[in-house]
């Protein structure tokens, strides 16, 4: 008896944008959420440095997302300024708007990291999303 052999879908990439926490919505005199001008281009470069995908993810997804960030000059701070889910969110939303899958509730694993970069390394963004069905 043969095994079956069973493709799994995956995508590794690396994506040559500085890393940016998402920043909270902005709120107009009339009640209305906007983000701001900053996050939106911010985005439009992500999206801009994604290759463009033969079929979008249509199972479950596990996400793992690493963000080699800018270093601080001359600081106190030991770990990147900015929160992992901050760092996560931009990310997410324009794989989620570029069509990489339907909808986020495909994704059952996330794990997120951010660090300094290596000696010689530039800041990053590092993204691997596997299908798990």
């Amino acid at each position: 008896m043969r095994a079956r052999r069973v493709t799994i879908k995956t995508s590794d990439l690396r994506v040559d944008v500085v890393p940016t926490p998402a920043p909270r919505p902005r709120v107009t005199k009339f009640g209305s959420t906007y983000m701001p001008a900053a996050y939106k281009v911010y985005q439009k470069a992500i999206a801009a440095a994604l290759p463009k995908l033969d079929s979008q993810y249509t199972g479950e997804l596990e996400v793992i997302l690493e963000f080699v960030c800018k270093p601080i000059a001359k600081s106190k701070f030991t770990t990147p300024m900015g929160d992992v889910d901050n760092f996560a969110k931009g990310v997410m939303d324009t794989l989620t708007d570029e069509g990489w899958w339907e909808d986020d509730r495909q994704i059952m694993q996330l794990a997120v990291r951010k660090r300094f970069p290596v000696l010689g390394e530039d800041p990053h963004i590092r993204i691997f999303i596997r299908e798990l069905t």
